[in-house]
């Protein structure tokens, strides 16, 4: 096929190959979204699906109660109301994250405290989140970010320590472990997503799990209009609908059941990549504790030096690689770089009592490099036959011969959601 990069216009690597589908499906699923249909029950107050779901998911990751909701924003927004969190607190959440896990907090009229993140694992760093502790904090929000855990075992103490409530992220952690234990069971509660791109998903839904039957109960009760008690049109406190439909709790119980070989799949695919790249200057995959047994893999997260490359940058090497056909996924910019925070665009919340915080002023090393120094492999790779993936790797090793003159034309930044990574994300997308 040559050693020519495609973006330099060899021929792709991948051309005529396709990845795996996204999302998978079966008859599993056409059966269950069919007895909702014919039931006539596709409101999860009527029927069973999604409550039924939620205990088994709640179970699966090692939980007594689980909730299903509308999405993994949502979920994150009962749970800090149900740990009532509210005007005048303070919630501490890491730079790097999807820009829900902060607004969360904007959501209960909370101020959203950022901090940075550790440099290996791209996870919240508990020396940092301590060290912004003060006496209006009341949370800190932990992502497992890319399905590696953090470190639960610190985060756990300084959160006993000062009395503050534990959520943990757990959006692109479906079945990751900590010790013996699932993601979502060590804090107050565990929140989870289950959008288009997640590792189980329905379109959209969301789930809150927790030990703590008192929580569960507030958090039941912020999800469906402040309602408690047996009668429907008693509305106690403050809530929201934010009910997950019977049709996507038929479609993730089949997704459930798909999920543990999908997990050992993974997991096998992600140790061969590691295999591979131990060899590849330049190059190394996002850390995982080795106290974490067990991890998902919503993307696989390589370290990149543009030095080892000919000065080629990680958007310059994401441009190349969808150019091969190699699929990517969006990585994250530090918060502080949002206009949102950057200029504290928080209303309608927070009118009377914006936050003295200048987040445009502030820096957080860490999360900013990984901004501009990390690529985020898409997890349909780790789901193909070990061949296809080894794929990866020799893409990498075609763009890196040509490293200097693939540079020169990728000098224009191209950052995720550029027109020629979106040109390449349709092509991968028609190839399927």
């Amino acid at each position: 096929m040559g050693s020519r990069p495609a973006i330099l216009h060899g021929r792709p690597l991948r051309e005529g190959k396709t990845w795996p589908a996204w999302p998978q499906h079966d008859e599993v699923e056409r059966r269950l979204v069919g007895e909702v249909l014919a039931s006539g029950r596709w409101a999860s107050t009527a029927g069973d699906f999604a409550n039924r779901w939620a205990s088994r998911f709640a179970s699966f990751q090692g939980a007594r109660h689980g909730l299903a909701a509308t999405n993994g924003t949502h979920t994150l927004e009962a749970a800090l109301a149900a740990c009532e969190v509210g005007e005048g607190d303070e919630v501490i959440v890491p730079a790097l994250t999807f820009v829900a896990t902060a607004t969360a907090a904007l959501a209960v009229n909370a101020t959203p405290v950022l901090v940075d993140v550790d440099p290996d694992s791209l996870c919240i760093d508990p020396a940092a989140a301590e060290a912004a502790i003060n006496e209006r904090t009341r949370a800190i929000v932990a992502v497992h970010l890319a399905g590696a855990a953090c470190d639960l075992d610190r985060l756990t103490a300084l959160c006993e320590r000062h009395e503050l409530n534990l959520i943990e992220d757990c959006a692109h952690a479906h079945g990751t472990r900590w010790r013996d234990r699932g993601v979502g069971t060590f804090g107050s509660f565990g929140s989870f997503s289950f959008q288009a791109n997640k590792l189980m998903t329905a379109g959209e839904g969301g789930a809150l799990i927790t030990d703590d039957g008192k929580l569960r109960g507030r958090a039941w009760s912020y999800l469906n209009c402040g309602r408690i008690g047996e009668h429907w049109y008693h509305h106690a406190s403050y809530g929201s609908n934010m009910r997950m439909t019977e049709w996507q709790g038929a479609v993730l119980q089949a997704q459930l059941e798909r999920y543990p070989e999908q997990q050992r799949t993974r997991l096998a695919r992600a140790s061969l990549l590691d295999a591979e790249f131990a060899d590849v200057a330049g190059l190394r995959p996002q850390a995982s504790d080795p106290r974490g047994a067990e991890r998902a893999y919503y993307a696989y997260v390589l370290h990149h030096d543009p030095s080892e490359f000919a000065g080629l940058s990680a958007a310059g090497m994401e441009a190349a690689l969808a150019s091969e056909g190699i699929p990517l996924c969006g990585k994250y910019k530090s918060l502080n770089d949002f206009k949102l925070f950057a200029e504290r665009n928080f209303g309608p919340r927070l009118r009377a009592g914006t936050p003295s915080i200048d987040y445009g002023a502030q820096r957080f090393p860490n999360a900013e490099r990984a901004a501009e120094r990390t690529i985020w492999l898409d997890h349909r790779i780790l789901l193909a036959p070990e061949e296809d993936v080894r794929d990866v790797v020799d893409a990498i090793e075609r763009i890196k011969a040509s490293a200097r003159a693939v540079s020169l034309r990728t000098v224009k930044p191209l950052m995720f959601g550029s027109r020629a990574l979106k040109a390449a994300r349709r092509r991968l997308s028609n190839s399927k």
